[in-house]
């Protein structure tokens, strides 16, 4: 049935709606699984906990948010099984963060799929709401992993001290 505030909602964009909640979804319990891995008691970097835990609630609210616009503009919420993330064990710290930034990457290219075809349907509403708390979060968010990618890096370059490069990063950067 459909519903009676639903107004210049195209079906195409509001499936696109429904696939970037559950990769947010996703993305979230991801980043969840990163952030309990860094804090197992063989691992115990705290600060690289926290900041992947930090992701993983960022993503689960702009996944709520993308529910509330789906409900506000008269659209249907289609949830899918969140499958486990495809990775359970990192290398550490650098490798992580390689991955995460893979990862965002990969979100901000879904997201701007979505306001392509939001776009070519003649829908602003929805490509101002993706504008500022998505694209505008995933762009700087790709920006601090490249930088700390860049210094782990250098810290971790060398063999013999790689692992207290890494613990030194988590104790003063994150």
């Amino acid at each position: 049935m459909q519903s009676v505030v639903n107004q210049n909602l195209h079906a195409e964009t509001e499936g696109d709606v429904n696939k970037l909640i559950n990769l947010k979804l996703s993305a979230s319990y991801t980043f969840l699984s990163l952030g309990m891995y860094f804090d197992r008691d063989d691992v115990a970097l705290p600060k690289f906990s926290s900041f992947f835990l930090e992701r993983s609630g960022k993503e689960r609210e702009q996944a709520e948010k993308l529910l509330e616009y789906q409900n506000l503009r008269g659209g249907r919420i289609l949830l899918q099984t969140i499958a486990k993330p495809s990775r359970e064990d990192w290398r550490g710290g650098l490798d992580a963060m390689t991955f995460s930034l893979d990862y965002q990457k990969t979100l901000n290219t879904c997201i701007l799929d979505v306001h392509r075809r939001a776009s070519s349907h003649t829908d602003p509403h929805l490509c101002d709401f993706l504008e500022q708390p998505f694209l505008t979060d995933s762009h700087e968010t790709i920006k601090k992993l490249g930088d700390y990618i860049g210094s782990l890096t250098r810290i971790t370059a060398s063999e013999t001290h790689g692992a207290m490069g890494e613990y030194l990063f988590d104790k003063h950067t994150l």
